[in-house]
């Protein structure tokens, strides 16, 4: 008996170690899978093969460190970090953990947690490379290129032939001028690492960025033959092609990428841009518009489209609906969430694109409504009413029946426009006998000029576009007119001198830094008078609407620097009306500065404006303000009176007390005083979305060359 049951033990311990060796080896399969899916950068595919090896195993510590590195890829960086203390349990003493963790402290914007980590990698092992490459990663954040120049110099030194800091030390060079380094870190790499499309990959980019677009092109293809399925090699091929004009191979090339996989966004993109500039317009709607279908969320291209739509459809035509339709619907959800100027723009944005949209028209006038601007609602409403009226006379001949009905809705506009009506019979407009929506309010002009970068990783042209979108965000608005210029312009010096030629207040150079997925827009203003520099800002966004956002916000810093002016449209005795209203900060006791018609001019340098002290006629006390016009008494300076319609009003003096009128003051107008600072009250969102910077928001800014070097393989 003894040893019959001896046996069944003996079998019993071989059974369970059998089990365990089975279960050990699925768990290896599917860390297997997971690398090779890796090693391509498939890091989704990746991170369910790692984790799945980790449900059978949760004692793997290679797999957990993997699915730390791929979770890093994706952009996950907190998760990344859990998982990578996952990993340290059970894989003691590693330097590429703690390398990891030093990229991935950067990553969440803890850059002293990060360089301790990699310097005490390096106290321990001094020809660690990795460390150094983490610290070069660090001085590339804080804005120093030559440390991290030397930082990959000195791994370059332990490792004559390391790839990642040959093509980190060519990119570098590059960003910093010195095109003849870039070469010779690149043409090391390609004579040490020949048979690697990466390599080949960044010497195309680097070619196409010194405007070397033949030696580019060889390099780009060189890539795709390495790797045949090398997707961003293929884009910066297109890419390449589409800037020496080769437009049929663009098309070709991008419909080779889209059968192998639709969802590849910058390949729908470049076929878009290259029918466009064959003249295929409609093509190029028709490609973007399957596109967006594909990937909703690509705002440069859903911009590309929406000027093309805009530009070329009948303004009846029904495929503007479905560009209109996007925005309307964003308008809504922002509504709900009490986002009034985000809804207003997207509301904007889309009557831009479909004016005819009576729904949506009706929703954006109860949106002004809801703010006490009674006069631009019953304006609003006024123009559904004559779009009814129009479709109604067009179909009259398709019809016998002469008598007319009303529908519920019209009946609701009807009675709502007599309502309204009947209350505007005292108001300043109907007293003056004045249409406020048919004065010429226009005070500043500006031109938009933008440069282009040679090649784009992601979107060709975005500058262009982002220029176009700029300019169009300004479109009704009364006191602003933004002159776009429709080519690149060399530099500054071009820029100002076309400026000064069309006899411009000021100018704006546009600078666009894009990655996967940050985006920051920058903006120099000059005078257009002196070619001095005005002001300076940048816009920084990264997730869901990141695109829309930094428009928006371009647009809202450049009115908050334009000061608030107007100009005097009638006059009985010393009762004075003038055509700013509570839309652009008038209420009662605002005292404003009368000065003579065209003395006003820009200062030589710096923010605001300025006049000639004998140009100046005498101060106007506001009594009572509109939405568009305002009145007040005038008090003159001197014995003579010299103030005349025609003249022009600048803001002194606004009382800080809040009142009814605050809340009418329009985000889409000047708010600036005489001296160029804001002297209008803002919007707490909108003050709260400025004073924060991206670490203060928690967003962290990655500069588009560490995307670059962080995607490169040891």
């Amino acid at each position: 008996m003894k040893s019959i049951s001896k046996f069944f033990a003996v079998i019993a311990v071989f059974l369970i170690g059998s089990s365990a060796f089975s279960q050990n080896a699925g768990a290896l399969r599917l860390f297997e899978n997971g690398v090779q899916k890796q090693s391509v950068e498939d890091y989704y595919g990746a991170s369910e093969d790692f984790q799945q090896a980790l449900q059978v195993n949760p004692s793997y510590g290679e797999a957990w460190f993997h699915l730390s590195e791929v979770t890093y890829a994706i952009g996950d960086y907190s998760l990344a970090l859990t998982y990578l203390e996952e990993a340290e349990k059970y894989a003691k003493n590693r330097t590429d953990i703690q390398n990891l963790k030093g990229l991935i402290l950067i990553a969440l914007g803890r850059l002293d947690d990060s360089r301790s980590v990699f310097t005490d990698i390096l106290k321990k092992y001094p020809n660690d490379v990795n460390a150094r490459f983490g610290l070069a990663e660090l001085d590339l954040f804080t804005g120093s290129f030559i440390g991290a120049k030397n930082q990959y110099e000195d791994a370059l030194k332990r490792q004559g032939n390391n790839r990642k800091a040959l093509l980190s030390l060519a990119l570098i060079s590059e960003e910093l001028g010195n095109h003849d380094n870039a070469s010779k870190y690149i043409e090391q790499a390609l004579r040490y690492h020949s048979g690697e499309a990466e390599v080949h990959y960044l010497a195309a980019y680097l070619e196409a960025k010194q405007q070397k677009f033949a030696n580019a092109e060889k390099k780009a293809r060189a890539a795709v033959q390495i790797n045949p399925d090398y997707i961003k090699a293929y884009v910066l091929l297109s890419s390449i092609l589409y800037s020496q004009k080769k437009y049929d191979d663009v098309i070709d090339l991008c419909d080779y990428l889209i059968s192998k996989n639709r969802e590849t966004s910058e390949a729908w993109y470049l076929k878009g841009l290259a029918q466009n500039k064959k003249g295929e317009w409609k093509n190029a709607i028709e490609t973007w518009t399957n596109a967006l279908a594909v990937n909703p969320y690509d705002e440069v291209m859903r911009a590309a489209a929406e000027i093309l739509v805009t530009k070329n459809l009948p303004i009846e035509d029904s495929g503007r609906a479905l560009f209109a339709n996007y925005h309307f619907q964003k308008a809504r959800e922002f509504s709900k969430s009490f986002f009034g100027e985000e809804a207003r723009y997207e509301y904007q944005r889309g009557l831009k694109i479909n004016p005819y949209d009576d729904k949506a028209r009706a929703e954006f006038a109860e949106n002004l409504g809801r703010t006490g601007l009674n006069e631009n609602y019953l304006n609003q409403l006024k123009f559904i009413k004559q779009n009814e009226e129009k479709s109604e006379t067009k179909n009259a001949g398709n019809s016998s029946d002469s008598k007319k009905t009303l529908t519920r809705e019209q009946k609701i506009v009807n009675d709502t426009i007599e309502a309204y009506e009947s209350l505007m019979k005292y108001s300043l407009a109907a007293k003056w006998n004045v249409d406020p929506f048919y004065l010429d309010k226009t005070r500043w002009h500006v031109g938009l000029y933008y440069t282009k970068s040679p090649v784009q990783l992601l979107h060709c042209d975005a500058e262009e576009i982002t220029a176009n979108m700029c300019a169009d965000s300004f479109s009704g608005i009364a006191s602003t007119a933004v002159e776009l210029q429709n080519k690149t312009v060399s530099g500054y010096g071009e820029a100002y001198r076309l400026a000064r030629k069309n006899n411009l207040d000021y100018f704006v150079l546009l600078y666009l830094d894009e990655s996967e997925r940050e985006i920051t827009l920058s903006a120099t203003v000059y005078s257009a008078r002196t070619g001095t520099e005005t002001a300076k800002f940048s816009s920084f966004r990264t997730g869901n609407d990141k695109f829309s956002s930094i428009v928006r916000a371009f647009r809202r810093e450049l009115l908050d620097i334009l000061p608030v002016r107007g100009k005097i449209i009638q006059r009985s005795v010393n009762q004075i009306l003038v055509d700013l209203g509570s839309v652009e900060g008038m209420k009662k006791d605002v005292v404003l500065d009368v000065i003579k018609a065209g003395k006003i001019v820009t200062n030589d340098k710096g923010l605001g404006v300025t006049y000639e002290e004998k140009n100046l006629l005498g101060t106007i006390k506001i009594t009572r303000a509109g939405e568009e016009i305002s009145e007040g008494t005038l008090e003159q300076n001197g014995f003579y009176d010299r103030v005349n319609v025609g003249d022009e009003v600048l803001v002194k003096f606004r009382p800080d007390e809040k009142s009814a009128e605050d809340s009418q003051i329009s985000s889409t107008a000047p708010a600036a005083g005489e001296n160029g600072s804001r002297i209008l009250p803002e919007d707490e969102n909108a003050k709260k979305q400025k004073k924060l910077d991206a670490r203060e928001m928690g967003l962290i800014k990655t500069p588009a060359i560490i995307q670059l070097i962080r995607g490169l393989k040891n």
